[in-house]
């Protein structure tokens, strides 16, 4: 009994270090997102959601991170992250430099920190909920195409016209999947 006893913590302990190399070898911030209007009160008026993240590889080794990044919304409706140039370069503060997703989906050399945006379209203005779901996070050593990819789900709601945290973690949650493949 004590060596199947011993080889349970083993087991136990042996897992625990690996989940816990594979969790830091990336560090993963954001920004909550902002609605933000161009050309307002003209006949050209669009909506947008613009979100601002960055990437670090925290490690000592390159590290594959296939990052994308999508939107839904409690009334069904999903979008894909673009990068438009002007709406950015208005949204962003200062002088600093985001990326598309497209554009830091990637190899990230060791300590290399990558800054994004991701700009959402035309949002549903009836959303009272939106999910921001961004792949490629984990599994970055044995990460290949179609394979199930704990998406890092960040979910607000609305408050007026801001957006508030209401959680986020890995999820399991494929709602965005389907819609992902339609761009591929």
């Amino acid at each position: 009994m004590n060596k199947v006893r011993n080889a349970f913590l083993f087991f136990i302990f042996a897992f625990s270090i690996s989940v816990e190399l594979e969790a830091s070898q990336i560090d993963f911030s954001w920004s909550t997102p902002e609605n933000f209007v161009y050309k307002e009160d003209s006949g050209d008026e669009k909506r947008y959601i613009v979100w601002f993240y960055s990437i670090e590889n925290t490690i000592d080794k390159k590290i594959l991170v296939p990052i994308e990044a999508f939107l839904n919304t409690d009334t069904q409706k999903s979008y894909e992250d673009k990068y438009i140039p002007d709406i950015v370069s208005k949204a962003s503060k200062g002088n600093e430099e985001y990326m598309s997703a497209k554009d830091i989906k990637g190899e990230f050399g060791p300590r290399v920190i990558k800054k994004g945006v991701a700009v959402f379209e035309d949002v549903d203005p009836y959303a009272k909920k939106i999910n921001i779901f961004a792949t490629g996070l984990s599994h970055f050593f044995f990460w290949r195409w179609r394979m199930v990819d704990c998406s890092y789900k960040i979910t607000y709601k609305k408050s007026g016209n801001k957006w508030i945290l209401v959680e986020h973690g890995f999820s399991k949650d494929t709602s965005h999947r389907n819609y992902a493949d339609k761009f591929k």
